[in-house]
């Protein structure tokens, strides 16, 4: 009869336990189980230790004194009975345990004469912790207390693993968002730094665009000038001969009407040649200003146009190619006309770079410009080597070009796209052909529309 009435008391307590730790994780569960166990085998102290073997250590995850959750301690294993659970499953003491371990100076000060100690076993078997029972007096019934902390210790095992690898997985996390972090960081670096290069380049090939209007301004500005100079040179050189002569008194009509017809003839061609210089520099002003600011002008697109090819034309003699320019746009257009400017100069560019390089024969170009349906519609195209079903779908792209050793950047048709598309709003569409590049630019006669829309 009385063994059934403890097997009901074990029962009654296992119950009350399981219903006291139901539900709770982490640090609640281990408080919760050390308050159930400690109340129902009626010890004075009660803990859950984690064990580090590298320090011969033990830290409690929860400690129970009269009931109730105190501050949990660290403390060393050296001497004390808790080491000896290492090595055994158990240990218990019922009775003297100071006696037993004299170095033990925390049981000592504790008044401690009871002990129980089971081991808390990992999944590969390895010893992780203990939990263990103190008593100030003899252990009355240490068979149900070691009963009940074995049937328990594989609930705490798991709850310790499931943390430590909790505690590792946020610890893998941290460093992985970390990495995520510097990685992210490193990335927006390296593509602020591919940005900048890149708008390094496109100001470098809009320069370079540029650079060919400088050329041929410094080229057609020089003849002009030079025959200005020559000019000058003639009227100085009859002044000096005429003056003596009109002091002498030997001076003949003949000798007047001379100098005369010399002078007039020099000063003509002085005139219209510092004219001419007049109107190229102010024509390359107007130009290379709108390439630093695009501004939106009214302007004469077909005369602005001849301007652009007026300029580069020196470039375009030294490659011997003949240039047809066709414009039939009658009335002025509001746009952005350095947008224009640098179309027309990628375009003349790129079949001077690309499409002429190896060809045998006479090399041409031509462009119409024209109104159609209330569009502006810019027909370009050359008789070179034509592109490869390749170099036609990648044309657009940024840095694409088939003669970088020569030093092309592969930017001057995407900044065509993007002047087209974007600045200019209007479409690229690249024209079949038999033989050679051609190019087709649609774009509205009235800018100011689509920007006050927008």
């Amino acid at each position: 009869m009385s063994e059934i009435t403890e097997s009901d008391a074990v029962e009654r307590i296992i119950k009350d336990i399981i219903r006291g730790v139901s539900n709770t994780y982490g640090q609640a569960f281990f408080e919760q189980i050390c308050l159930a166990l400690s109340g129902a085998i009626q010890a004075d102290y009660t803990f859950i230790a984690k064990l580090d073997k590298y320090r011969n250590e033990a830290q409690t995850l929860a400690l129970v004194a009269d009931n109730q959750i105190v501050d949990n301690i660290t403390y060393s294993l050296k001497g004390t009975p808790c080491a000896g659970v290492l090595d055994t499953t158990t240990c218990c003491y019922p009775t003297k345990v100071c006696s037993a371990f004299p170095e033990d100076q925390l049981l000592v000060d504790m008044q401690i004469t009871g002990y129980l100690g089971t081991a808390i076993h990992a999944s590969d078997g390895q010893v992780m912790g203990i939990v263990v029972a103190l008593y100030k007096h003899p252990i009355a019934a240490p068979d149900t207390t070691q009963t009940l902390f074995e049937l328990f210790s594989g609930r705490i095992s798991g709850e310790m693993e499931r943390l430590e690898f909790q505690q590792k997985l946020q610890g893998l996390n941290a460093t992985l968002e970390r990495r995520v972090d510097e990685r992210t960081n490193a990335l927006q670096e390296a593509i602020n730094n591919l940005q900048q290069t890149q708008e390094r380049l496109i100001e470098s090939e809009k320069m370079a665009a540029l650079g060919s209007l400088v050329a041929g301004l410094a080229h057609e500005v020089n003849t002009p000038l030079g025959v200005s100079i020559t000019s000058a040179s003639v009227v100085n050189d009859s002044l000096k001969s005429f003056w003596p002569a009109l002091r002498s008194g030997k001076l003949k009509r003949s000798d007047v009407d001379q100098v005369e017809q010399r002078c007039t003839e020099a000063l003509g061609l002085l005139g219209n040649n510092l004219t001419r210089a007049r109107d190229l520099v102010a024509s390359f002003k107007q130009t290379a200003a709108s390439k630093q600011e695009l501004k939106m002008e009214e302007v004469d697109l077909v005369q602005y146009y001849r301007n652009i090819l007026h300029l580069l034309w020196p470039r375009i003699q030294q490659k011997n190619i003949d240039v047809e320019f066709n414009g039939q746009v009658e009335r002025p257009v509001l746009t952005f006309p350095a947008a224009h400017a640098q179309i027309l100069t990628h375009l003349i560019n790129n079949s001077m770079t690309h499409a002429f390089s190896h060809k045998h024969g006479s090399a041409k170009i031509i462009i119409q410009l024209r109104e159609e349906q209330g569009m502006l519609l810019l027909d370009y195209c050359d008789n070179g080597r034509g592109l490869s079903n390749r170099e036609r779908q990648h044309l657009f792209e940024p840095f694409f070009t088939t003669d970088r050793k020569a030093g092309s950047t592969g930017l001057g048709m995407s900044i065509l796209f993007n002047l087209v598309t974007q600045k200019l709003a209007g479409q690229v569409r690249l024209k079949d052909t038999d033989t050679g590049f051609a190019m087709e630019i649609r774009l509205p006669l009235d800018l100011a529309t689509i920007a006050n829309a927008s």
